[in-house]
């Protein structure tokens, strides 16, 4: 029996964020990995489970799973504020973006430390932060160069300080009609207006840019910052199709040889196998996906940061490998993408729960419901989507008694989820959400 798993969906305002906050202090889920909310040193597989962050105050996670370590995100968030505080910024790569906005907030939350989400590096806990915590802090008051700033900048947005991240680069103007986009640090400029303007007008800006006279490499880099965002949205656009081909441009004229190069045409493949994706024209978007694993397997990394781009890059990449076959039907196809997955960050609770739907999909239901308990094990929000998915699947085997414990899991974690509300319903005698709906 192969079954096809729903979509989490959860409200993304303000609001509903204050809402699981305070929803996460009481939910008992703290996340294993204390990077974002304190820099501290990434946990592995050793010390799940163990005393491994600097602060005494931050719960560790109860369980030891395998799971139970520090996602690639994080290990690269923090490899990249040590360069930053050891004057290496040049060294540091761009990376992919961390899967949310507000990961110190959420991680602070699931400790029962709402003091930690304040606006500003100092006033964060002086008992939750780390030496190299300070030590960022302090660099950023001084001069800084391009490269430095760059780091600095995604750093801060990466640490959930949008306006620290826009003082490092001296954005002052918040409005499309007046930025003009710099040669050197436009994607960081980009970064920093989502936080505070309507995606279209960003991406406007951004595909504007991407026709301009800037260096090819930051054509590029704008062209596919719109195409990975309209992409995202599922549906054709000309805005689409239009980044696609500036960006296939602007990448043919740099520089087709080394690591670096070998990198960038991986991610513009799977970048423009967005197009024909969206279109359902399956042959071509995997026929892209290929050349964009062609260029990746064709280069070892060598370095510390060689090897977090190689990572980074592969994790995306064999993401959207799983998706694209999930979505024709090829889930045993999905499903070994999904073991690259778990090699490359099996501290992410997006691996488990891909994982979980490709083993779904290829009927091996209680093998999925192992693969969702991977992600609540590790804590924090991610665990709500894992708790709901598992649920999910339970309700499914006729085990609803049990299903009912993980949909009152996920709602008691977040309760602004939409998709969870319907799956749960008071019991009458005043004991909360004990019993569970068929969807």
């Amino acid at each position: 029996m192969t079954t096809a798993m729903p979509r989490y969906r959860t409200d993304p305002s303000p609001q509903a964020l204050a809402t699981r906050l305070r929803a996460l202090r009481k939910a008992n889920v703290p996340v294993a990995c204390g990077v974002y909310a304190g820099l501290s040193a990434p946990v592995t597989s050793g010390q799940a489970g163990s005393a491994s962050r600097t602060s005494v105050s931050a719960p560790q996670a109860s369980s030891a799973s395998p799971a139970a370590v520090s996602a690639l995100h994080a290990r690269t968030t923090h490899a990249m504020a040590t360069a930053f505080v050891a004057s290496r910024a040049a060294e540091v790569p761009r990376f992919e973006a961390p899967p949310s906005a507000q990961l110190r907030l959420l991680t602070a939350a699931s400790w029962g430390r709402l003091d930690a989400v304040g606006p500003d590096m100092t006033t964060f806990p002086v008992d939750l932060a780390s030496e190299l915590w300070w030590r960022v802090h302090a660099r950023i008051q001084g001069t800084l160069r391009v490269a430095d700033q760059r780091v600095a900048c995604d750093l801060l947005l990466r640490l959930g300080y949008p306006h620290s991240a826009a003082s490092v680069i001296g954005l002052t103007v918040i409005d499309p009609r007046k930025q003009v986009l710099s040669p050197d640090l436009a994607l960081e400029q980009l970064a920093v207006l989502r936080c505070h303007l309507p995606t279209s007008a960003v991406e406007a800006m951004a595909l504007r840019g991407a026709r301009s006279g800037l260096p090819a490499a930051t054509r590029r880099d704008l062209a596919l910052f719109v195409v990975f965002r309209t992409a995202a949205r599922g549906a054709d656009s000309t805005s689409l199709q239009a980044a696609a081909a500036l960006a296939t441009k602007a990448s043919s004229e740099l520089p087709q040889h080394g690591f670096t190069a070998s990198l960038h045409r991986a991610r513009l493949h799977r970048a423009i196998a967005a197009v024909p994706f969206v279109r359902r024209d399956i042959a071509e978007t995997h026929r892209l996906l290929g050349r964009a694993l062609e260029s990746l397997t064709a280069v070892t990394p060598a370095g510390e940061m060689d090897r977090l781009a190689w990572a980074d890059e592969a994790y995306a990449l064999y993401s959207f490998l799983a998706r694209t076959h999930l979505t024709v039907g090829l889930s045993q196809r999905a499903l070994g993408y999904t073991d690259e997955l778990v090699e490359l960050s099996p501290g992410d609770d997006r691996t488990w729960a891909l994982r979980g739907d490709a083993l779904a999909a290829c009927g091996r239901l209680d093998a999925a419901l192992d693969a969702y308990g991977r992600g609540i094990a590790l804590g924090g929000w991610g665990a709500a989507r894992a708790a709901y998915l598992r649920g999910f699947v339970l309700e499914r085997l006729g085990r609803v008694a049990e299903a009912a414990e993980d949909y009152v899991l996920s709602q008691r974690i977040d309760p602004t989820s939409s998709v969870v509300a319907g799956q749960v319903v008071p019991d009458g005698v005043g004991r909360g959400l004990v019993s569970a709906r068929r969807p």
